[in-house]
Formats: structure tokens, sequence, C-alpha cells
């Protein structure tokens, strides 16, 4: 029952009256709330919507280094430096449920100086249905307990590491005195505190017998004084690195790198008085072996003539050397020379390009050039007398040139042979300023004459003329069948095994085949080198890496274990590209699960080292654990000087040096020098082209460790290589 009007009205004079004294206790505790938040250690504010600052305290505005009225109306994530921060920030303050903590760790970025670590703790205020959200946030300092938790790590991480640098104190010491490098601690004088066993043997002292004794007893004369200049910088604080001669105590002279670094503050001595370490390394084997490959490198090794390489550059620095004079490059080939090899043998083919080398020598006149480009090619450079600007000149007196020529190789002695031989050639030549003034082009359109002069009859000479269509045109027909032929199925690889001494089958390289349904099985040697020109070797070299990736993918599948396959990669690859190289390898090991070191990229040394950027790239291949070698190794010159610098695992000794193992001693050097190569490098060694078995005997007894060629196989379909594979013994 309710009770009367008068009751009603004293309850509500009650409530009132209550009401009144909560809000002046209320109103007077205000100024102690506001001093208690203006100077709590921790930076409040309160937040409305897209997080504007409605109210801070004083400390928030002296941590931010700006008036405290500024705050006001600012979104708190001007603050905030980290855009992920911001972002995670008002998703999660949207999403707060009324009564929900939030707690997150920021990075705070004041006016002036480097970011704070703080944390951030917020609520979400209790309003009406209309009100606009608020929030409640508290940000604390927590800079210096990050500090804290980081020098206790660093002090775990040290105790763990004085423990494990004690424990494996003993190990460190066995793998210097194990080491193929002399290493040693230096004194001030330069006398040895400590030599390990390879430093004594290097230097020819019975062990033990170098301590005091000084690293300048065992320097020449002519040596010294760079040997001071460097110790001079070592005892001034800085590494040195220098290559020496030394003396050894038994009286042998031999060449070695000399790494000397000076001893750093801090660092406890285990030699009283040591101020250097010493790493000493015996090169005179390496340098022999790079003296021996550099001689032969610009030389062909049959003819004694020089090689492709050597006439390219020497063609360019004539060019170089004043204003334009006339030159004749005349590029020939001996006609019918296939027949002789045939015929006779390849000795009696030997016999006769030497033949014609000995004569095209003491025919040539005082300045000419010559060279042998490979198989029976021959080219001649010679200046003209005439002047640049009479085209019809310089043509006669290049006629007159190949007239002398053509009587001289006619008349050669062919008794060498077995058979008397009417030798005759076919040339292409071209005229320098008329046909161009750089090696490249001259050579080029000597090559493209040539050609023509082939196609035209055996004993034909052509100069260059730009009307020369003929050979362009099969050329983009072959192009645009090429590129269709990728997609139609007519491109196929072939695997020629690779095996060790031992017979076991360890690799296998994959080798591009074509079909065209017109022109039947085009060789490698022809649409290759036009893939390379027009640029198509880009897409057909991703091809066959992708072939490559999936037929490992397959074997692997069905349960079988295949060896390495090895893939080769044109220079061109390495161009800068969309997608690179690099990104196009990864993401076909990453999209086919396969293990990197199952692939193997041949790179050639004549080309591939002169492009920028291409080390680079080598080493980052190398890096993400594929294997890599390099191809037709001894080709080129280019290689010798970087080497060291790449991270290749195996070298492949071309076939040119193969063919002539058991009849050119010329050919047994070269690779018994690549053989010394490889192994001072610590490099496996591959000899491709094995075609007989004495040419397999002259590689055993030279300690080649990895054959390849039609000795032991020849290129195989798909089918029968995968039956050479053996089943992994997991998998069943």
């Amino acid at each position: 029952m309710s009770g009367s009007p008068a009751d009603e009205r004293l309850r509500l004079e009650r409530e009132i009256r209550r009401l009144r004294h909560e809000l002046q206790e209320a109103a007077g505790a205000l100024p102690y709330l506001r001093q208690m938040v203006q100077f709590s250690g921790d930076l409040l504010n309160l937040a409305g919507p897209g997080g504007s600052i409605l109210e801070a305290n004083t400390r928030l505005a002296v941590v931010l280094g700006v008036p405290q009225h500024e705050l006001y109306g600012q979104p708190l994530q001007h603050w905030l430096p980290n855009p992920g921060q911001v972002r995670v920030l008002q998703e999660r303050l949207e999403a707060l449920g009324e009564g929900e903590a939030l707690r997150m760790e920021l990075d705070l970025q004041p006016v002036a100086g480097e970011p704070l670590e703080v944390e951030l703790e917020g609520q979400r205020l209790v309003a009406g249905p209309l009100a606009q959200p608020r929030w409640t946030l508290a940000l604390r300092d927590i800079s210096l307990r990050r500090r804290l938790e980081s020098s206790e790590a660093a002090r775990q991480v040290q105790t763990s590491l004085i423990a494990s640098l004690r424990s494996s104190e003993a190990r460190y010491r066995e793998l210097v005195e194990q080491m193929a490098d002399g290493v040693g601690q230096l004194d001030a004088g330069t006398s040895l505190l400590f030599a390990n066993p390879a430093l004594h043997r290097i230097l020819a002292v019975p062990e033990g017998g170098l301590l005091g004794r000084r690293l300048l007893e065992f320097l020449p004369e002519q040596a010294r004084a760079s040997f001071e200049q460097s110790w001079g910088a070592v005892l001034a604080g800085r590494e040195r690195r220098c290559a020496l001669p030394v003396l050894a105590a038994d009286g042998s002279r031999r060449q070695v790198e000399l790494e000397m670094h000076p001893r750093r503050d801090g660092v406890e001595e285990t030699v009283c008085g040591g101020v250097a370490s010493l790493l000493l390394r015996d090169v005179t084997a390496l340098n022999q072996a790079l003296t021996d490959l550099t001689d032969l490198a610009f030389q062909d090794p049959l003819t004694g003539l020089a090689n492709a390489e050597a006439s390219r550059r020497e063609l360019e620095r004539r060019l170089r050397e004043s204003a334009p004079r006339p030159w004749l490059v005349l590029w020939l080939d001996l006609d019918g020379f296939r027949r002789v090899n045939h015929s006779f043998g390849r000795a009696a083919g030997d016999a006769l390009l030497v033949a014609v080398a000995d004569g095209l020598r003491a025919w040539r006149a005082p300045g000419d050039q010559l060279a042998r480009l490979g198989g029976d090619e021959f080219l001649l450079v010679r200046e003209l007398p005439g002047t640049p600007d009479d085209p019809a000149a310089l043509q006669a007196q290049a006629q007159e040139v190949v007239l002398q020529l053509r009587d001289t190789i006619t008349q050669l002695d062919t008794s060498a042979v077995g058979a008397a031989l009417g030798l005759g050639f076919s040339a292409g030549y071209s005229l320098a300023p008329l046909h161009g003034c750089r090696a490249e082009d001259l050579l080029q359109a000597a090559a493209t004459a040539l050609s023509c002069a082939r196609e035209v009859a055996p004993g034909t000479t052509l100069i260059y003329q730009p009307t020369f269509t003929t050979r362009l045109q099969r050329e983009m027909d072959l192009e645009a069948r090429l590129h269709r032929a990728m997609g139609k199925g007519e491109l196929r690889l072939v695997y020629q095994p690779q095996q060790d001494a031992a017979g076991r089958l360890i690799g296998a390289e994959a080798l591009l085949r074509w079909n065209d349904p017109i022109h039947g099985a085009v060789p490698p040697a022809r649409f290759v080198p036009l893939a390379e020109r027009t640029g198509l070797i880009h897409p057909l070299g991703q091809w066959v890496l992708e072939q490559a990736c999936r037929q490992l993918r397959s074997w692997l599948d069905v349960g079988l274990r295949p060896p390495r396959l090895a893939v080769n990669l044109s220079p061109r690859q390495f161009e800068l590209t969309v997608p690179s190289l690099m990104e196009q390898v990864e993401e076909l090991l990453q999209r086919h699960r396969l293990p990197p070191a199952l692939l193997e990229l041949e790179i050639t040394e004549s080309s591939i080292l002169p492009m920028a950027g291409a080390i680079g790239q080598v080493q980052q291949l190398a890096a993400m654990g594929l294997q890599l070698a390099l191809d037709d190794f001894g080709t080129g010159y280019s290689s010798l000087a970087v080497l060291n610098r790449l991270s290749i695992h195996r070298i492949k000794i071309d076939r040119s040096f193969i063919e002539h193992l058991e009849t050119r001693e010329s050919a047994r050097t070269i690779v018994r020098t690549a053989l010394a190569m490889g192994r001072g490098l610590g490099l496996e060694t591959l000899a491709e082209g094995v075609e007989t078995a004495g040419q397999l005997e002259v590689l055993e007894l030279l300690g080649c460790d990895v054959y390849q060629g039609y000795w032991f196989s020849r290129p195989l379909e798909l089918e029968a290589f995968t039956a050479l594979l053996p089943r992994d013994a997991a998998a069943s």
C-alpha cells in the first residue's frame, strides 16, 4: 500500500538533501583528484572518438615536450611513429567493450629525443546510448625495465659463451695444430712466440725450432723493405695482407701470402709479449699453375697461334691506337677438312692444321696478326697501304692478299697427312673503316661473309655486303619457330650421366633438344646462339630450369634417388630481368620442394665473368645451397683473376683439351695444370667429352675426379636415364 502524499514528499526531500551532500563532497574532492592525476607518474589522458585527447595530465605534456593546452583535440596517434601500432591501437579501442581492459606496448615519439617504449592500459567508459565513446588511457614508461631485461639476457649469454669457450679450447688448439696454413704469433721485433706445425713445415724448420727466431730471417733482401712497411702498419694497429717470397731453411724459395692481425685492445694474450698474429699460406704450387694456365690462355694449344680471344683483344688494341686506318679482317675455313679427319683420322687432321699454321707464319708480312679460331678456321688481320676513303682500292688490295694466300695454302706440303691433297679454303672478309671501327663488328662481318661464301661453293671468297639478307631471313624464321616450339612440346631434355672413377653415377647434365616439324632435329649450336642474340634465351632458359626441377620432383615422388642435375646457364640469363635469375631459381626450388644441392648450375668462364654484376649473382646462388660448376674451363683468361672470389664447387675441363690427350703433350699439360688448380682450390674436377679408353687412362693417371662423355654414355632419353636411378631405401 502506498504512503500518503505527505510521506512521499518527505522521502523526496531527504533524497534531495543526500544527493546535494554527495555533490558537495565530490566537488570538494575534485581539486585533489585533479592534482593526483596531474602529478601521477603515469601518462594519463581521456580519449574521445579517433583517439583525440580530451583531458591529459601534466606528465604526458612534459614527456612529449609540448604545452599541455596544445594536447587537447590532438589524436594520441600523432605521437606514435609506427603505422602498424597506430592501426592496431585504433582497431582494438573500437572493439573494446564496456568493462573490458586493453593492454599493449607502443613506441611514443616526443618532439625531441629518442622514442620511448611505453605500456598502455585502457578502458572504455560507461556511457549512455547516445553519448560518444570515450576511453581512459594510461601509458607507463618501460624503457628501464627493457634495459634491465636486456642486461640480464646479456649476462646469461656471456656466462654461456664463457663456458662454451672453456670447453672447446682444446678442440680449437687441435684445429690450429692440424691446419695446412702456418699460424704464429709475433712480438714487436717479429720474433715468433708461437708457431704451429704447418709453419715449421713451410719454413723447413724442425718442430719447435722456430720459437725465438725472427720472421725477417726467412725473407730475401729484396722483400724486406716491403715487409717492414707492412709491419709498421701492423704495429700502428692496422691489418695487413701481402704476398712475398720466403727462403726456407732448406734453401728452397717459396711464394707465400701473409696475413698479419694486430692484437686488439682488451683481448687477453695467451703468449706474453705478442703484438700480432700471423697466417702464412704457401701458394707456390697454385701460382705456378696460374702462370702455366695464363701462358696457355691466349694460345691455341695445337698450332701455337693466337686463339679467338687473343685475336679479338689484339684487334681492339690496334683499332684504338690512332686515327682510322684501313684494315683487312679475313676469316677463312679450309675446304674439305672434315674428310681428312674421317679418312685419315684425327691425328692426320691435326698434322694438317699444324702445316697450315706453319705455312701462314712463313707467308705473313711484318705486323700481320694470325689466329686459329677453332676447328679448321683461321684469321688474318693486315693493315692495308691504301687510304680509308677509297673502298674500291681497298677491295682490290684485299683481293690481292686473298690470291697470295690461296697460292701459299695450295702449295703446302701435305705429306704429313699421308696423301697428296689439293688444299683450298673459303673465306669472308671485312674492311675497316668501311664495315665498322670496332673489333666485334669487323669480326662479325667477316664471319657473316664466310657463312655466305660456304653456301655459294667451296673456294669462294666474299667481301661483306649489307645486302646479305638470306642468312638473316633464315634466322628470323628459325627464331619464330623456336618461340612457338616452347608451347608446342617440340623441346625436350635428355640426360648425359656423369660418373666417378669407380663407375658410380654421381650426376647428370640436362641437355636441350629441339625437334622441329619442318627442319627436324635442330642442333643446339644453331638455335642457342640465336636465342642469345634475340633475347629468347630468357624464356628458353626459364623453361629448361622449370623442366629440370619438375623432373627431379617427379623422380623423388616415385621413390627414386636422382643424382645432382646440371643445367647450363647462358651469360644473358644474368642480365637484369623480372623476375631475376635468382628469383626464378628460388621460386622453382620452393614450388617443387627440392633440396638446393640437387640442382647444379653451369656457368661459362670466358663469357660470364666479365659481365657487370655476374659475380655477385653467382655468390648469391651459392649462398642458396645450389651446386655451381665452371664450364669450358681453360678456354678463357678472365676467370684466373677472380676464381678465388667465386663459390664454385667444381670445374669442367673443356672437351677441346680432352680430345688431344693421347697425341699432344700440350693438351696433357693444360689438363694437368687445370687439375692442379682444382686441387689447390679444393674444387672437384670433371672432364667432359671423354670418348676413348686412352683419354680415360690419361685422365685417371692425372687424378681427375669425375667423367662425362660418349665413352660412358651418350645423352639418354628420359625413360632410359630413369632406368639407371637407384630406389630410395627410405621411400621403399
